[in-house]
């Protein structure tokens, strides 16, 4: 996508250098990618979509993506459909998407395609109140020969968490609306079984947790409170992130023109936000990026912390 040289991408090598070309340069609109196994299509994604949206101007930027869509190690399509692009969106950049086959662990098979109009360049984003809970939605899915009844228990199991939780903590409890269905066999490929829940506030953050049934590595996690619980624990940290969003939006305000701010209330930094932040001082450093966690005053006697970020103000070089 980048025109890069690279050297060292084989088998056994132990040292892999990278350089990337020009964007401005890229004549294609279409990229293909493919696993080959259930390697998540997701994290493709996260790689390709920065890289796409300051591409050359005109058509479209195409991704197509095979691998897995809903496997374990990696985000779900429906968290980068229905949470990280809400996201985005608040920076100045969408996408649209179509799902043309789900893929589960181990066999993976799934493709999605993901259509991208290139920017040109992204906005701050702040967000520092939390708000209160508008909705709670959700899906859960069964595919292959895996029982109906396992999709019905996810959900029902999953909305009788977040009604405890919310109520245990003097929330008011919103309606909860978690639908469980069979996916077609035309669209799946293999067993599998999950959910996927997404939490909305009326300041306009989003939460999404998500959890793996009869196809996850892990037997001893229960899926549906797993993913009652994502939604639940930022709510009850004052935090208006997630912490699977907290290392993506880390390159989004590493790009973006100006100063953004994110409440993360108790929340604490991730393993993989801090290796973010680092990696973007790393290369942005000298650009003018620069990333810190500061107390936030407003919160009183209640110890908050927010996210503030001077990105570097990439700018499309073609437009």
């Amino acid at each position: 996508m980048c025109n890069a040289q690279v050297k060292g991408a084989y088998p056994g090598s132990t040292r892999l250098e990278f350089i990337p070309g020009v964007l401005s340069q890229t004549q294609k609109r279409t990229f293909h990618a493919d696993t080959q196994t259930a390697g998540c299509t997701i994290l493709l994604a996260q790689v390709a979509l920065p890289i796409a949206l300051f591409l050359p101007p005109g058509d479209l930027i195409t991704l197509i993506l095979r691998g897995g869509t809903n496997v374990p190690m990696g985000p779900h399509i429906e968290y980068l459909t229905e949470v990280f692009r809400p996201w985005l969106n608040k920076f100045g950049a969408d996408f649209d998407f179509t799902v043309l086959k789900r893929g589960y662990y181990p066999k993976g098979g799934g493709e999605i395609h993901l259509r991208i109009p290139p920017i040109k360049s992204l906005n701050s984003v702040e967000m520092l109140q939390l708000g209160d809970i508008k909705s709670i939605s959700g899906w859960a899915y069964v595919a292959g020969s895996v029982p109906l009844s396992e999709a019905y228990n996810m959900a029902e199991v999953t909305k009788n968490t977040i009604h405890k939780k919310l109520t245990d903590n003097n929330i008011q409890v919103p309606s909860i609306n978690i639908e469980a269905y069979r996916e077609d066999r035309e669209m799946a490929v293999g067993n599998g079984s999950g959910i996927n829940v997404v939490c909305q506030l009326n300041s306009g953050s989003v939460f999404g947790g998500s959890g793996l049934g009869s196809n996850r590595r892990d037997s001893k996690s229960e899926p549906a409170t797993e993913a009652a619980e994502q939604i639940i624990n930022p709510i009850l940290d004052g935090s208006c992130i997630d912490e699977h969003m907290q290392d993506q939006m880390v390159l989004l305000m590493a790009l973006a023109h100006g100063r953004s701010r994110l409440l993360l209330g108790k929340q604490q930094l991730t393993l993989h936000t801090e290796t973010a932040i680092k990696v973007a001082e790393l290369m942005l450093g000298d650009r003018g990026f620069r990333c810190q966690v500061i107390t936030n005053r407003d919160a009183g006697d209640s110890k908050q912390y927010i996210l503030e970020c001077n990105g570097c103000g990439l700018l499309n070089a073609a437009n």
